[in-house]
This record gives C-alpha cells, sequence and structure tokens, in this order.
C-alpha cells in the first residue's frame, strides 16, 4: 500500500468531456476553451452519443471540420462551484480521456475491470448479461481489503459481474455517508438519475451528493488518508478540442482507445496540487487502485500495463480540507498572467493495436468486441 493512503474512493458520473465541464481551469493555464456557448443547466436533451454517433464526430474532428457534437459548456464556477474548487487544489488530470469511444456501460465496464465484451449499452427490456469477468472490487476482497460498490437501485454497472452479482457489499449510494467512520478500503460510488449528471439533470444535484459523500468523509477525520478520483463514464455527445491518440481500433478501423478527453479530479490530503498533461483513461483508474492499496496485477493487460497515477501522492503535509458541505465556497485565487497551456504530450504508442478478447476469471476468453460496428 502507498505510504499514507489508507482508502480509496472512485467516483463515476456521466456524460461530460473536459471542456464541456472545466472552463474555469483555463484561468489556471488548462489546454481547455473557454469562449464556447454556455451550456443551459439542466441541459436540453441528452445528445447522441452511441459508437456511430463518436464515429461521425471523430471524424469531423479530425478533418477540421464543424463537429455533430454539442459546442458549448458550463460555467463551471457558477453552476458547479464545488467542482471547480476541486479542481483548482487537487489533481486535475487535463488529459485524461474515457476508455473507449462508445457510450455507457463500455466505458463503466473499462472503470471496474478494465475491459468490455460490449460496445454498446445492453437492450433494455431483455435481462442484463452476466459475465464471469474480473474486477478491481472482486479483487481487493480476494486479497483481504474490504470493498464496497455504492450504486443506483439496478446495482449497475456491478450487476454484470458474476463475481459481484448479489454481492451483500452492493449497496445503495447514499450509505456511503453513513459508512464513513467505517469505511472501505475500496469504494467505488454511482448514482441514480438525476444525480449522475446525466443529461437532461440538473448537474448541480449531481455535484451535491459527490460534495456530500466528501464531507461525511472529512468529518469522519479520514482526509488525509484517502484519495478520491472523480471522473465522468463517457463524452454524452459533448464536444472537445483535443485529439485523442489512437492506441486501439475496432474490426472496421475506427479508433477505439482513447475515448474523448472527460474530466478526471483526483484529491485529497496526500494528493500534490496541480495540473498534470499526462496521457491518461480509464483504465488507469484501476491501474491506479490497485498501486495505491498495494494489490498485485489484475490478469486483464489493459488494466495491469496502464499508466499509473499513483506518483500523484506526496508524503508531506496534507492539503487543507475541502469546503463544508452547504457553505458558501470561494474560489483560490488563479494565477496572473494566465499561464499558457502545456504542449500535448507526445502519444503513448505510434501504432493503433486491434482491440483483442475478453479475458474471463476461469482463464478462458471471449472474442473482441465488436457488437456495434460503424457503418
Amino acid at each position: 500500500m502507498t505510504a499514507a493512503v489508507g482508502h480509496v474512493v472512485v467516483f463515476v458520473q456521466e456524460n461530460h468531456t473536459t471542456d464541456n465541464y472545466f472552463r474555469s481551469m483555463r484561468r489556471w493555464g488548462a489546454n481547455v476553451v473557454d469562449d464556447w456557448p454556455i451550456q443551459p443547466n439542466p441541459p436540453l436533451k441528452d445528445h447522441a452519443h452511441t459508437r456511430a454517433a463518436y464515429a461521425k464526430w471523430l471524424h469531423a474532428q479530425h478533418a477540421g471540420s464543424p463537429t455533430p457534437a454539442v459546442h458549448a459548456q458550463f460555467d463551471t464556477t457558477a453552476v458547479l462551484p464545488y467542482y471547480a474548487y476541486l479542481a483548482a487544489t487537487g489533481a486535475f488530470l487535463e488529459n485524461h480521456c474515457s476508455g473507449f469511444g462508445t457510450n455507457s456501460t463500455p466505458n463503466h465496464l473499462l472503470l471496474v475491470g478494465g475491459q468490455t465484451p460490449t460496445l454498446r449499452n445492453p437492450p433494455r427490456g431483455h435481462g442484463d448479461p452476466v459475465w464471469d469477468m474480473p474486477s478491481i472490487l472482486g479483487h481487493a476482497g480476494e486479497h483481504g481489503l474490504s470493498w464496497k460498490a455504492y450504486t443506483g437501485t439496478s446495482s449497475y454497472p456491478v450487476a454484470f459481474y458474476q463475481q459481484l452479482k448479489a454481492s451483500p457489499n452492493v449497496v445503495r449510494s447514499d450509505q456511503i455517508v453513513a459508512d464513513a467512520p467505517n469505511l472501505p478500503g475500496l469504494s467505488m460510488v454511482w448514482h441514480d438519475s438525476p444525480y449522475d449528471e446525466h443529461p437532461v439533470a440538473d448537474v448541480s444535484k449531481g455535484q451535491d451528493k459527490i460534495w456530500q459523500a466528501v464531507d461525511a468523509i472529512v468529518a469522519a477525520g479520514l482526509w488525509d488518508d484517502t484519495v478520491f478520483l472523480l471522473t465522468w463514464d463517457d463524452w454524452g455527445g459533448f464536444d472537445d478540442h483535443v485529439t485523442t491518440p489512437n492506441v486501439e481500433h475496432t474490426p472496421d478501423g475506427v479508433q477505439l482507445a482513447y475515448g474523448p478527453r472527460v474530466p478526471l479530479l483526483m484529491f485529497g490530503g496526500r494528493v500534490k496540487v496541480g495540473i498534470d498533461s499526462r496521457w491518461s483513461s480509464h483504465v488507469s483508474i484501476g491501474k491506479t487502485v490497485l498501486d495505491l492499496l498495494g494489490l498485485p496485477p489484475l490478469g486483464v493487460p489493459r488494466l495491469d500495463e496502464a499508466p499509473s497515477l499513483a506518483d500523484l501522492i506526496n508524503p508531506g503535509p496534507s492539503m487543507p480540507t475541502p469546503p463544508a458541505f452547504g457553505t458558501t465556497i470561494t474560489q483560490p485565487t488563479p494565477p496572473n498572467p494566465t499561464p499558457e497551456p502545456n504542449p500535448a504530450p507526445p502519444p503513448p504508442t505510434n501504432t493503433s493495436a486491434p482491440v483483442g478478447p475478453v479475458i474471463l476469471r476461469d482463464g478462458s476468453t471471449l472474442p473482441p468486441p465488436n457488437d456495434q460496428p460503424v457503418t
């Protein structure tokens, strides 16, 4: 276990890109735009963000053409002041990406276990599939660490895992507030609508749920030894101006990874403050969890070999706690003059590999996911 880390909490919200959510971070030197039209809150509609919609957006972005994605952004400090504060006082991973260029379910599975047998949301009304894939939650339990999955009423997405389905460690999301004094070693948190920030939800409601959970953990005296990772599952049909590296593709030749940039905030008493420009994706979150908690490899190469963010832990003096829930937030003063953004780092590889098979817990495999080809 990394020195000074006793607990890791991963929050997963829904459907926003880095440009769409964190306009405020441009004043700190982040590579985000700050001159797009202001996004109304709540958003007016749930925009197309399937694999086909992603492919159209990707093609337009690469061609330098106007994209079909929603070209708008929230006024962060006005609508999401707690998130703005956390981004400015913790680590802001400006080049974090969704695991795959798809919609929700594949990216949730990548967060839980580093792989997905599907590239789409399972059709409703037909029963959810269940796969016997490894998960970082089950892996923690197998190695003697306590864990809980705090989910909505359907237990999404952990109900897709045979290893986790119907576990007593899968509880409702609000339970984390009551559990804070006895926080598990590893917690992963999802919310039902409207608290998941999925359009057309009022995003401030989701922010407040995150704020309440963090505040309860701080009140329990665990700020110093807890690392929080807050991310959003996928792009949600919102534009982002950065072109992400092509490291993995589907049989139709369309880029699968990295997906579009989505926000990742890493914070807690021992997390180094600043804008981090390295490339990462959702599988890096799983890898970081393994490293922070001293767990061995999961057995999923995409996750086990992903870049880790564990070096963002500082064993030195603790950072101040964030504002208490419901209090007025005073944003920290950004640097003056405004720093220029760091240039994007080179891609992690100069070649794109075909997406590989899915590894099951018994060592057998499923075919590579290819159930939503782009035609």
